[in-house]
């Protein structure tokens, strides 16, 4: 932190500390995991843990698709500056999906928002850097996995075989508990390497926040 600055106003001196703006930033995802890994990867990507998250959390995607234009009025009233709305992709097609969302929140009053679709799911993502899954969660043998991740069919059923079978049965995958461990310490060059639809949200976040 900066040290203070004394600043003259006419006959009267007032200390000014210099103080890192923070932005609050409203997310739609489809459940609290999803919120707590974008939640840590902001901070990490920008590099501020003080920048502030109101949320909404569809418990599926149906919800999201109906509530969304509500969710987002609601976000932006309490004045959250920044809108990022995260949708699997699953087994939609891309720009299908990416029109489908961009209608249901049309017209958008965020002047900066993503419209994030990690592909095939955000644990897709998780599974770029097996040095992060196996340091998370403490395992026995480094996970092995080839090539690019957005191809795997079901990220969270392999997440959880990988992590069974590098530690001998003896941990139980819950993406409720691990997937923020996991994010914590995923190599974000990786991320953007192995997933290209990390690279998407990495910029946002670089550049607007």
């Amino acid at each position: 932190m900066k040290p203070a600055i004394s600043v003259n106003i006419g006959k009267r001196a007032v200390l000014t500390m210099s103080k890192r703006k923070t932005d609050l930033v409203g997310i739609i995802a489809e459940d609290d995991s999803d919120v707590e890994s974008i939640k840590i990867l902001i901070h990490r990507i920008a590099d501020n843990d003080t920048i502030g998250i109101k949320k909404f959390v569809g418990r599926g995607c149906g919800k999201i698709i109906s509530k969304s234009k509500a969710w987002v009025k609601i976000l932006r009233d309490q004045g959250c500056t920044v809108l990022i709305l995260v949708h699997d992709l699953d087994k939609n097609k891309l720009d299908v999906l990416k029109a489908k969302l961009e209608s249901c929140i049309n017209p958008c009053p965020f002047e900066k928002y993503l419209i994030c679709i990690p592909v095939l799911e955000l644990e897709s993502w998780l599974l770029s850097d097996t040095v992060a899954i196996k340091t998370a969660l403490n395992l026995k043998k480094l996970p092995k996995i080839e090539g690019n991740t957005f191809d795997i069919a079901d990220p969270k059923e392999f997440l959880e075989r990988i992590i069974a079978s590098n530690s001998n049965n003896e941990k139980r995958y819950l993406n409720t508990v691990h997937n923020k461990l996991i994010s914590k310490e995923l190599s974000i060059e990786k991320a953007k390497e192995k997933n290209p639809s990390f690279v998407p949200f990495y910029n946002f976040v670089k550049n607007n926040l």
